[in-house]
């Protein structure tokens, strides 16, 4: 959907309920990269008139025609009752930046649920819509514009009801050109005959001949004071950078000044086909200007960041040396500190084996000590008994001899 931009309304407010006070309304839309909507159907902002919602209903491609058909549209219509009905004056615009060109239609209808949109099918030619002349698309975005009025005393414009049917074209009819009331040009006597020459000659040459090139059949007759001021113009664009031309606005002045002096011949011949291709290339080419000049901004931002990255790496580096040295110093401290680390190891390894010989040494030593002191105990009771035995072998033998005298 195409961005919606710059909607101004008499006594517009986005959060007012419709009266019956409002007898005449008018809404103006800005529609951003219309030329770039492809075939969808666009929806204005709703604005209140005469006690109902209504909104700008717009084909920018066409609703199934080469014109751009507009209508207006009941905007709560299937909120309505069924038998709801509103009849309206109303005018559809398309407005233009060289304003003699600004296209008005005029129409009445009775408004209800069967018919809740009525417009004009074929508003606009698209050719003239793309005319960089006319001023209708300026940078990619067209000017809309809807009035609503009413007569609630019932007084009704008086009306042909056979031409009404005709004029307005509901936009679900089969499209037929509307009779209409209008303010600006209107198109050539001769448009349908260019239209189907420049087919004939698109088939012959191929895609790149443009209708404009049938500019003997319909060319626009200009005043000398025009076209001085189309050189003027011109000049005062070459004096400038076209960033400037695009940025102060002044860039349909220039298409317009180029487009009238191509028409009056202004151009010397070899600069003709330059011309017209730059003309014929002008809104894709600033579009693309503009981008290249963003891109131009942020690869600018990024150069400038770079160089900062590359500012702060170049202090970096310099801190750098000194705390790699030192850093290495202490690496070499502590190599060494290893190195002798690994020494006291390799003793201390030496000295545990001796303790782990002397404590296997001490472990059997105090083995056979227990063992010792077992046996021993043993022994002591042995000795005892052997002590005795003894005492009484000899206690024996002492009464024994003590005896002898006796028996001799």
């Amino acid at each position: 959907m195409a961005e919606i931009q710059d909607i101004t309304k008499d006594t517009y407010n986005e959060n007012a309920q419709p009266t019956n006070d409002s007898s005449f309304e008018r809404l103006t839309w800005t529609i951003k990269s219309f030329s770039t909507c492809g075939n969808k159907k666009l929806y204005s902002e709703v604005f209140c008139a005469g006690g109902y919602k209504w909104r700008i209903l717009i084909y920018p491609k066409g609703n199934k025609v080469d014109y751009v058909s507009m209508y207006l549209d009941v905007a709560d219509s299937s909120t309505l009752p069924h038998d709801w009905s509103k009849r309206a004056h109303f005018s559809l615009s398309i407005i233009s930046q060289n304003h003699e060109y600004t296209v008005k239609k005029e129409a009445e209808h009775e408004f209800n649920a069967k018919e809740s949109d009525w417009g004009f099918t074929s508003f606009l030619p698209l050719t003239e819509l793309e005319d960089p002349i006319r001023g209708y698309l300026v940078r990619g975005e067209c000017t809309v514009q809807a009035e609503v009025w009413f007569d609630e005393q019932g007084n009704k414009v008086k009306r042909n009801e056979k031409a009404e049917s005709d004029d307005c074209l509901k936009n679900t009819v089969p499209p037929q050109e509307p009779t209409v009331v209008e303010t600006g040009k209107s198109s050539s006597s001769f448009a349908g005959f260019d239209t189907l020459f420049a087919d004939i000659r698109n088939l012959v040459e191929g895609e790149n001949f443009k209708l404009d090139n049938f500019s003997n059949f319909h060319s626009p007759k200009w005043r000398s004071e025009e076209i001085a001021n189309a050189k003027v113009v011109f000049k005062e664009c070459l004096d400038i950078d076209l960033a400037k031309v695009i940025e102060s606005g002044r860039d349909f002045e220039l298409k317009k000044s180029l487009s009238i002096l191509l028409s009056t011949n202004e151009f010397p011949d070899n600069m003709v086909d330059e011309i017209t291709n730059f003309l014929a290339n002008f809104d894709k080419t600033s579009e693309q200007y503009e981008v290249a000049q963003q891109d131009l901004i942020e690869a600018q931002e990024k150069e400038k960041s770079i160089g900062q990255l590359k500012s702060t790496m170049k202090q970096l580096s310099s801190k750098f040396m000194p705390i790699r040295n030192l850093a290495e110093a202490v690496d070499s401290e502590i190599a060494g500190l290893e190195s002798q680390l690994t020494e006291k190891k390799a003793m201390k390894a030496r000295l545990t084996k001796r303790l782990e010989v002397l404590a296997g040494q001490a472990t059997a030593s105090k083995q056979a000590l227990i063992n010792a002191e077992q046996d021993m105990k043993l022994l002591m009771l042995k000795k005892e008994e052997a002590e005795k035995v003894i005492g009484d072998v000899d206690r024996s033998w002492e009464s024994l001899k003590a005896g002898r005298s006796l028996l001799l």
